[in-house]
């Protein structure tokens, strides 16, 4: 049977937890596992995606790096994937306004901007794309609510062009590359190696305002879908299931697992198999909207994955008030998978305490793999021991 017709009998139905669908997918997707003592399972090797997406993608970085020359080229462009200088570009990851290295959108012309946004297109969703797209697009909107409290003057931090990207390897050739697009509140990197999918973490999406007040966005509630269904299986709970998954103190004021912490908290929450079926799928979905990010054929091989790895121990919990405009976080931790969200309350303009908007504040997500992040993981070590070998 092929990863491509294990993925279609998953789509058909039929229990895809039963111990032998677990072992034909197990040995469809993995090979060369090792054990490490976070007791997940780690392979260099990746899960596979089709023939065709890996190809459509590794296309896209190539017609951008095709359409770019000279000093651009050199700053979009990085050799090499290991432990050298060239893969900070996909090591090192930060959410906030400010210099990184790579090629940015106001440095590009008209066709490398054509191109970089097909290479978006070409790894995210419909869905991950307007997020993209809406996210880059609230940094105007910001630019005009700082001239509220700069005098007039807009906060030159505020630019929908600081958008950065990097190619780092050559996505043509048939060893490990990968590429990354990072600014302020999104920060998106990717390793492949021919049909197999690496990496994607850390990955990170904000929004503020988390609901664009002007411009041709507004109304729109970027990051709504990872809230709401949140929030109906946090209302859901009842009984000992509250005392297990929510917690009315201690809401962090930011994510935990941000730039160099990799994943150090244990699991807290109510697991999975605690859960009634309605709820179960609740937690489902919410999964499949933070995974939903990547095109339909990586989103399902990243779940498959998922489910390989005892998915009745993920647990979700929840801090604060289960109302979307008072400051909230959840997390959702498994083997494989860790997501944060925080909802921050307060003005996203600093200096600007008096000025409140009807969706006040702003959201950080974060998703990380705690065998596979491209910061602090078993993958990174692993592959900056192959580059010194």
């Amino acid at each position: 049977m092929r990863h491509s017709e294990a993925l279609e009998l998953d789509r058909l139905g039929g229990n895809k937890h039963t111990p032998a669908r677990r072992l034909i997918l197990a040995l469809l997707l993995f090979s060369g596992i090792l054990v490490k003592s976070i007791g997940a399972p780690v392979s260099s090797d990746g899960i596979q995606i089709p023939p065709a997406i890996s190809v459509q993608i590794s296309r896209a970085a190539s017609a951008l790096l095709a359409a770019t020359e000279g000093i651009s080229l050199q700053k979009l462009h990085r050799s090499d994937v290991g432990g050298t200088d060239g893969s900070k570009a996909l090591f090192r990851w930060s959410f906030l306004p400010g210099k990184r290295p790579g090629l940015r959108l106001d440095e590009m012309t008209f066709d490398q901007r054509i191109q970089a946004q097909k290479l978006v297109r070409s790894t995210l969703s419909e869905t991950g794309f307007l997020k993209w797209n809406a996210i880059v697009a609230l940094e105007v909107v910001l630019r005009d609510m700082s001239k509220k409290n700069r005098s007039g003057k807009a906060d030159p931090s505020r630019n929908a062009g600081q958008y950065t990207f990097c190619i780092v390897g050559d996505p043509a050739s048939s060893d490990r590359w990968g590429w990354r697009v990072e600014g302020h509140h999104i920060s998106l990197r990717f390793l492949l190696h021919g049909n197999r999918w690496l990496s994607s973490t850390p990955a990170f999406l904000g929004a503020a305002p988390t609901v664009s007040p002007m411009g041709p966005n507004s109304g729109l509630e970027v990051l709504g879908p990872e809230e709401t269904i949140a929030m109906e299986l946090a209302m859901s709970l009842h009984g000992d299931q509250k005392e297990r998954a929510l917690r009315s103190e201690g809401v962090p004021r930011d994510i935990l697992h941000g730039p160099d912490r990799g994943v150090t908290l244990k699991p807290e929450g109510i697991r999975r198999d605690q859960l009634e079926p309605t709820q179960r799928d609740l937690l489902d979905r919410l999964i499949d909207t933070h995974l939903g990010l990547l095109r339909s054929p990586i989103m399902k091989a990243e779940r498959a994955r998922l489910d390989l790895t005892d998915p009745d121990s993920i647990r979700f919990c929840w801090w604060g008030s289960i109302d979307q405009l008072h400051r909230h976080s959840y997390r959702i931790h498994g083997p494989t998978i860790l997501i944060e969200l925080v909802r921050i309350s307060g003005d996203p303009n600093p200096g600007n305490a008096q000025e409140t908007y009807n969706s006040p504040g702003h959201v950080h997500i974060v998703r990380r793999d705690p065998a596979r992040d491209l910061d602090v993981s078993p993958l990174r070590e692993h592959l900056e021991k192959a580059h010194k070998e």
